[in-house]
């Protein structure tokens, strides 16, 4: 990079931190989604394979519901769903669906978001 062009990137605001979850482990989640979203960032949480453990029972309910209260969107894949047998229906409220994690989480780092894998 020569000196003009650092010094026009130095000049430039940089872009707004987006934050997306790659959540194939549920046990992780919630703590780290609660402290991005403290640090008034937007965050998706994209939940596949095992991670769908996370948005399917009663005992996670709870934890899903207040991430989603925080601003937070969770957000799961159709394919593991499928693979699972199993529907949107299946899914605590308020949580949606993704055709494919992977492609998913690929457009949002094309976009410019930062992912986290927990």
């Amino acid at each position: 990079m020569n000196a003009e062009n650092a010094e026009a990137a130095g000049s430039r605001s940089p872009a707004p931190v987006r934050v997306v979850v790659a959540a194939p482990q549920p046990d992780r989640v919630v703590r780290a989604v609660t402290n991005l979203v403290a640090a008034d960032r937007p965050v998706e949480v994209v939940v596949h394979g095992a991670g769908l453990d996370l948005v399917l029972g009663e005992e996670s309910g709870e934890q899903v519901t207040r991430l989603l209260e925080t601003g937070a969107r969770v957000l799961a894949c159709a394919n593991s769903l499928s693979g699972r047998g199993l529907t949107a229906g299946s899914l605590v409220a308020g949580v949606g669906v993704v055709p494919a994690a992977v492609w998913h989480l690929a457009l949002r780092q094309h976009e410019g978001w930062s992912l986290v894998p927990l």
